[in-house]
């Protein structure tokens, strides 16, 4: 049977696919070479390889999941193994990620006619299921004893870590004026969302001046564009509405070039596990609304100054996993209290005292504490709390896949020094980006880079596949010449575009490294006759957006060539272009086979001045008859003669000696 696959949402929407019956698996992924359903590269919703729809013997369609990726069809979680009937419909990655819905064709088989609808059977196992409950009853015993000894044991180690945890809070609130806390308290704002006819905590906002609140970038781009839905509630259960919102440059910024930086193992590059640095915006409401209490930043000299062992504490309100998250609306932010366990840069290793943006802290932290305050023992602020580290445990009383985040018992969650919300608040963001920049650059030679390993593998590519050797390297653009202006908060289609000189009788390589982490793409087109050209050895035919992009090309006749690097992205691209180029192979003499007789007069004064004859000789120099006696630098090449072609002949390579 025929299946149809319909894009509802997402970036394959209105598209359709159809899958014959020779198909027997369709994954739904971003791995290019193993996905059916392709969805772009960058489109981080979907994962590499999220799930497959499977056929079975019989010609029906099943769920098949990878991992805890989130599948939903008909509007509820899947679990593996669960038929697919026509028109379900599907979501992944999210309750609002892509959707599709599927038309499942009638199988025609030898005009055989379709199965009725057949009873449902119930299987051995359910049926044994139902006859060991007896038996079973006395073994569940046992069992439960076992358990009960382990959940005593599991119990008293949670008793003494929140214990532990009590203590280093009562200690470290002592350490804090009851009316700093207060003033914390009164400042501090929910933000919610207006989520079909009931209200739910998104995260935790707090003033700092007229009409403008602190909180993470990952809270204000939720809302961006959304304005409407989402609004605050005050510490009095005012609803204020929400203006407008900014967030830090640094935030997509650090997101993508975090992911060209990393680690390689046995060949393959895994981008550093790091948080999302310059986590901080801004929310702006209408300035006539009172802000009656807001919070003070600790001054430069203070915030360069914090150790290890800090005092901290911290208002917000946490919602996720905890009782009473449906009336967080109305419930007031909750205070916790902890230390500063250590001070790092956005890479999370040591640094100077001025690029220690990051301070790791012991407050515990769950979903709905996001943009809360941290403040020091002077009252005055010195990071927005922005995450933590958590355990991933698989929901049991949900489908296969759901899964649910615990904060993790090591207490190591995370902020964002203050200095970063006040450049933003000041307009020196992007001044100061700049300069860190910079800074990143420095710091990431101490890690593997994308590209470093994307070339290797590029080069190793045109080795096996045009039999050639090391290449000559051009640097085509680089620096001011290799920028893409993104779209601010919009996406926006933008190219940069280069010419090149190309050659018969050579073979060329283009290859872009991504700087900046934004994906880009390379086309290549005739100046002349702006036909788009690829080499035919290049299974991709199209421009793909990647980190390190390539395309390839050979020509019989001299060409200019544009170079086009181009992408659709929100913010700015930087990059280097390399053109590569590698002579291709061909004899270097030819010789009839009538004239092999030559080949001894060659030989002769080649050795007697220090040079040596071929390494190998094919069987027709031996005076052995052969369809093809071509050497080409040492290498058969069968595909340039063969039986039938043209009369055998042989290249006489010469090396000189050692």
């Amino acid at each position: 049977m025929t299946i149809t696959i319909i894009h509802t949402h997402g970036p394959l929407k209105g598209q359709k696919e159809l899958f014959d019956d020779g198909v027997h698996a369709i994954l739904f992924g971003r791995d290019r070479e193993a996905s059916q359903v392709l969805y772009p590269p960058e489109y981080d919703v979907v994962g590499r390889r999220h799930f497959e729809l499977r056929r079975t013997r019989a010609g029906d369609y099943t769920v098949e999941l990878f991992g805890t990726r989130y599948v939903e069809m008909n509007g509820k979680p899947v679990d593996n193994g669960t038929p697919v009937t026509s028109g379900s419909t599907f979501r992944l990655g999210r309750k609002d990620g892509p959707g599709f819905e599927v038309e499942i064709g009638a199988p025609s088989v030898q005009g055989l006619p379709v199965t009725a609808d057949q009873r449902k059977m119930t299987t051995s196992s359910a049926r044994l299921g139902r006859n060991v409950g007896i038996g079973g009853g006395l073994l569940a015993l046992v069992f439960a004893g076992v358990v009960g000894y382990l959940w005593t044991i599991q119990t008293n180690l949670t008793e003494e870590i929140a214990l532990a945890r009590a203590e280093a809070a009562e200690r470290a609130e002592k350490e804090f004026r009851q009316a700093d806390l207060e003033t914390l308290q009164d400042a501090v704002y929910l933000v919610a969302r207006n989520d079909g006819g009931g209200v739910e905590a998104e995260g935790t906002a707090w003033a700092f001046a007229p009409g403008k609140l602190a909180t993470n970038a990952h809270v204000t781009e939720a809302i961006k564009g959304h304005e409407g839905e989402f609004f605050l509630v005050g510490p009095d259960g005012d609803k204020i509405e929400i203006e407008n919102v900014i967030s830090h440059p640094g935030y997509p910024a650090f997101k993508s070039y975090k992911s060209t930086q990393g680690t390689t193992r046995w060949g393959e590059f895994t981008p550093l596990d790091l948080i999302n640095e310059y986590d901080v915006g801004i929310i702006e409401i209408e300035p006539s609304v009172n802000l009656p209490t807001t919070l003070s930043f600790a001054s430069p000299e203070e915030l360069e100054a914090l150790t290890p062992g800090t005092p901290v504490g911290s208002v917000g309100f946490p919602v996720e996993g905890l009782a009473g998250s449906d009336t967080a609306p109305k419930a007031p932010a909750q205070l916790r209290f902890g230390y500063i366990s250590a001070l790092t840069d956005v890479f999370m290793v040591r640094a100077e005292p001025e690029h220690r943006l990051l301070i790791q802290h012991s407050v515990p932290v769950t979903g709905g504490v996001s943009g809360s305050p941290l403040i020091g023992p002077s009252g005055k602020v010195i990071g927005i709390v922005n995450g933590g580290n958590t355990t991933v445990f698989k929901d049991k009383t949900e489908a296969m896949n759901a899964k649910v985040r615990v904060p993790s018992a090591a207490l190591i969650n995370f902020a964002q020094r203050v200095d970063l919300l006040s450049e933003l608040e000041k307009g020196e963001a992007d001044e100061a980006l700049a300069e860190d920049k910079t800074y990143w650059e420095a710091q990431g030679a101490q890690f593997d880079d994308y590209f470093d390993v994307a070339v290797q593998d590029f080069v190793k590519l045109a080795k096996s596949r045009y039999e050639v050797d090391e290449p000559k390297e051009t640097l085509i653009a680089g620096g001011i010449d290799a920028k893409l202006a993104g779209g601010g908060d919009r996406l926006k289609l933008v190219s940069n575009t280069y010419t090149y000189e190309v050659k018969p009788g050579k073979i060329y390589g283009f290859i872009a490294d991504s700087k900046s982490g934004v994906p880009i793409g390379i086309n290549l087109k005739d100046r002349s006759t702006s036909k788009f050209l690829r080499d035919a050895k290049d299974p991709r035919q199209t421009s793909e957006l990647e980190l390190a992009p390539t395309a390839w090309i050979t020509t019989d006749k001299p060409t200019t060539v544009e170079v086009i690097v181009w992408s659709l992205v929100d913010q700015p691209a930087d990059y280097e272009l390399y053109a590569y180029e590698w002579p291709e192979l061909r004899p270097l003499l030819t010789l009839a086979p009538e004239r092999l007789g030559d080949v001894a007069e060659i030989a002769g004064p080649a050795r007697r001045s220090g040079a040596s004859m071929s390494r190998t000789m094919s069987p027709i120099a031996r005076g052995m008859p052969s369809p093809c006696a071509c050497l080409c630098q040492n290498r058969p090449r069968p595909a340039r003669c063969g039986p039938g072609t043209a009369p055998p002949q042989i290249s006489a390579i010469i090396w000189p000696s050692a």
